[in-house]
């Protein structure tokens, strides 16, 4: 049996802790990002934390993507993992661009892998001239 995974984690900093606190908004881009990917979502749940942030999680037939967020510090932690050799880079953009963050750390592993390997990390910045387009994206 072949075992072969995506896992993409993400530190988005300097986010718009407008969008970090609306449950709606982020539910929507999750949302959009996997099923762009071409992937069946499950489930869905977003739980709302008090007075602010909240964490959300999408069961994907290919596995999950999740949000915990911290608009108090304009921050937000993603884990999109899928099963098989996708290319995540487009959804890992839009998820970066829906937040309008200004820097991000992504980090890639290869799972079911039996020996040791790189994890490749990438940092992205200034997205703010692609807000608008997130937005567009979400409402059609």
């Amino acid at each position: 049996m072949i075992i072969q995974g995506k896992h993409i984690i993400i530190d988005a900093f300097e986010c718009d802790a407008l969008h970090l606190n609306n449950i709606t908004y982020l539910e929507a881009l999750c949302n959009k990002a996997a099923m762009d990917a071409g992937m069946e979502v499950l489930n869905s749940y977003f739980y709302p934390f008090q007075p602010q942030g909240l964490t959300g999680f999408l069961l994907l037939s290919t596995s999950h993507l999740s949000i915990h967020t911290w608009p108090e510090e304009r921050y937000a932690s993603l884990d999109f993992y899928t099963c098989g050799d996708q290319d995540l880079t487009a959804q890992v953009d839009f998820l970066i661009r829906g937040l309008s963050t200004k820097k991000a750390m992504v980090y890639s592993m290869e799972r079911g892998v039996s020996q040791p390997q790189l994890v490749k990390f990438n940092e992205m910045t200034a997205f703010d001239h692609l807000k608008e387009k997130t937005s567009q994206e979400l409402d059609s």
